[in-house]
């Protein structure tokens, strides 16, 4: 028995020997997007509209604010599809939804209208994920989406004119780090309100954190650090790594800079 047990220690110091001299193993960079993991839903990111260089500032599809944009992977589902075609991708689709349709009616008021259920309605653009890993500039691309979204809306004032709204998004970009594993992305847009048409320059962070209190801006629910001297006992959940701001329309935390280069 005393034989038996040395030798099983002789095994295990072998064996912890034996491991410690491996390197540990390293799972290869994946192009991955956030999302909301306890229910499985979409994953939405708060994202900020920069108008591009030589647009119209003072035209009304110039004017947007910030707003929810649904990101979310999707896997091919046949697994062995890529062992008999290379070019089957996974694909990434977004999910527009202006900021006042979510907000109440008191804070809406400036846009009263409800999605017309009458009208034809595309919500999702889907396209394809031209990798399966980050690029050496740790992005992963979607070059091209298949549709735009599309938004037809009712007023809600009698006698009021309804309005069109086209989002038409292309190169979105979606960063994977360590760090920051695909909690970021950028993208261009051609937006159209009723017929006019502006070019933005898109950036939008995971998770949407509401920074509301009393339906007013409240810059310390941005704070990704707690502070039980206050009384805020967790975080908001933000990637430190994002420098962000509470918007006074929208009501969620959003980079400070948009438009500065990322990283």
């Amino acid at each position: 028995m005393t034989l038996r047990l040395i030798g099983l220690g002789t095994g295990a110091v072998l064996l912890v020997s034996t491991l410690s001299a491996c390197d540990p193993l390293q799972q290869d960079p994946q192009c991955v997007v956030a999302r909301a993991v306890s229910d499985g839903s979409t994953g939405s990111f708060a994202t900020s509209f920069t108008l591009a260089q030589g647009e119209d500032a003072t035209a009304s599809c110039a004017q947007l604010k910030p707003e929810v944009v649904g990101l979310q992977k999707y896997f091919s589902q046949d697994p062995n599809a890529r062992d008999r075609d290379p070019n089957v991708k996974d694909r990434v689709g977004l999910r527009s939804q202006p900021w006042w349709l979510a907000m109440p009616a008191v804070v809406a008021a400036e846009r009263p209208y409800v999605v017309d259920p009458d009208a034809p309605v595309q919500r999702h653009a889907v396209g394809d994920l031209t990798t399966d890993a980050p690029g050496p500039d740790n992005y992963c691309e979607v070059p091209q989406l298949d549709n735009p979204t599309r938004l037809e809306l009712r007023s809600t004032v009698s006698g009021q004119p309804g309005l069109s709204l086209t989002y038409a998004w292309s190169n979105v970009r979606i960063y994977n780090t360590p760090d920051i594993p695909g909690t970021l992305f950028v993208a261009d847009l051609t937006y159209t309100e009723n017929g006019c048409e502006a070019q933005y320059k898109v950036k939008g962070i995971w998770p949407v954190v509401s920074c509301a209190t009393n339906r007013k801006p409240d810059e310390s629910k941005c704070d990704p650090k707690a502070d039980p001297s206050v009384g805020r006992l967790r975080g908001s959940g933000i990637n430190p790594n994002f420098d962000v701001k509470c918007d006074p329309d929208a009501l969620i935390c959003v980079l400070k800079e948009p438009s500065a280069a990322f990283p």
